[in-house]
């Protein structure tokens, strides 16, 4: 199966085959029902480039809001009105969003002195059971090309990539990885690559 972005764009062609009306909030109950049912039933994707997860808080920027908690949907609306013209607008901002790729910043490995702090904690949920998830291998702090903002990215001990958060600095990135694991800054290899 391909990514989320081939799926909207047969939808951008026909909104009103797959939606039964050019409206974003169908388009929002049409994307809630295709991550729930790959999620239910274990099917992987191809990772998208940038991370479709990266949109709420896209928009948000985009719109000078000051938080993405309202979700893409809430946003686009409050700012377009009509549910036919945000679902036009939405295809239009996700074009803009694609446009940026992603620009290796600072990396660094973490070794046995990076013992987790406990000051930020970080939790799996299996079946109901809490577990502390094991520190990471390597932290990334990646640019975006068109955003002025920094993402944290993690980097498992098998090789897995979780994106952590979104910082307005690279230097808050880094006090944040500093208290959790106490990285000191000359730790960080800066780069500079795609």
């Amino acid at each position: 199966m391909n990514n989320i972005y081939d799926i909207l764009a047969m939808i951008r062609t026909r909104p009103g085959m797959y939606l039964g009306q050019r409206s974003l909030t169908a388009l929002r109950s049409f994307l809630d029902g295709y991550f729930f049912a790959i999620g239910k039933n274990g099917i992987l994707i191809e990772e998208e480039n940038p991370p479709f997860s990266q949109f709420h808080d896209w928009v948000a920027r985009y719109y000078k809001w000051n938080e993405s908690t309202a979700g893409w949907k809430n946003i686009i609306l409050r700012e377009v009105g009509d549910e036919a013209k945000a679902c036009d607008v939405f295809f239009e901002l996700l074009e803009l969003f694609k446009q940026r790729f992603p620009v290796l910043k600072y990396r660094v490995s973490l070794n046995q002195n990076h013992k987790s702090t406990g000051a930020i904690y970080r939790r799996i949920c299996i079946d109901g059971i809490e577990k502390d998830l094991d520190p990471p291998k390597e932290i990334r702090i990646v640019q975006y090309t068109t955003d002025s903002g920094f993402y944290r990215f993690d980097v498992s001990q098998a090789g897995e990539i979780s994106e952590i958060g979104y910082f307005e600095t690279e230097e808050l990135a880094m006090e944040e990885v500093k208290r959790e694991f106490e990285v000191s800054l000359d730790e960080w290899e800066t780069l500079n690559t795609i």
